[in-house]
């Protein structure tokens, strides 16, 4: 696992580019409220076409809108949800893509909610079950210690099956995540990760034919 880095645009040519990209700066103010503690990406590239494979393991914390101003639960991800989207790019280079034509479409792109809460002692995890296409999307959360000042801090692990990955071939991808409370609740309006993703082949099992055993 690498070490993520959390794109920041600096400078004049920031402040152009965030002013033609009118979802860096949506209500949901996901780029300020969520922050990736740690991931694990992992991209699965089989055959035939659309079996492809994502995998991933998450540590993220939310801010809220201001000293855990939590929106009344809004903003608790086990409670309303979460939207993760992977794109085949740096984050600043999805950026600069959205200003011709509008954004590309990207090859995930989920609102992963309700989950189904469950209570064990002291205890909540949640668990999501989905289609997707021809595809599925599994994935449990679970909510972990508070931090001061914090609306939570969440372990998501997530896998997302009959996927098309073929555009993601470089292991730089762009990680986006927001809540779902309903105020942006969209790729377009989340936080972007530059991070490292695994990416590799699926495992082909030979085919082996039936021998009948003749006996005289």
């Amino acid at each position: 696992m690498g070490q993520w880095v959390r794109v920041t645009l600096m400078g004049a040519f920031a402040s152009a580019l965030l002013g033609l990209l009118p979802y860096a700066i949506s209500p949901a103010n996901a780029q300020t409220e969520i922050h990736l503690n740690s991931s694990n990406v992992q991209v699965v590239h089989n055959t035939p076409a659309n079996t492809d494979v994502l995998n991933m393991s998450l540590n993220v914390t939310s801010d809220g809108d201001f000293l855990g101003d939590c929106e009344g639960g809004a903003d608790d991800l086990l409670e309303t949800g979460v939207h993760i989207g992977v794109s085949p790019d740096t984050c600043l280079g999805f950026f600069i893509s959205c200003i011709p034509f509008g954004c590309p479409t990207i090859p995930f792109d989920y609102g992963v909610a309700p989950y189904v809460e469950h209570d064990i002692g002291s205890t909540s995890y949640g668990t999501f079950f989905g289609l997707n296409g021809s595809g599925t999307v599994a994935s449990k959360i679970v909510a972990l210690a508070t931090p001061l000042f914090t609306c939570g801090t969440w372990s998501i692990n997530l896998q997302g099956t009959g996927l098309d990955l073929s555009s993601i071939t470089n292991p730089h991808v762009a990680l986006f995540i927001n809540d779902s409370d309903g105020d942006g609740d969209n790729v377009s309006a989340a936080a972007c990760f530059d991070v490292t993703a695994n990416i590799g082949n699926g495992i082909v099992k030979p085919h082996h034919g039936v021998h009948k055993t003749r006996y005289r």
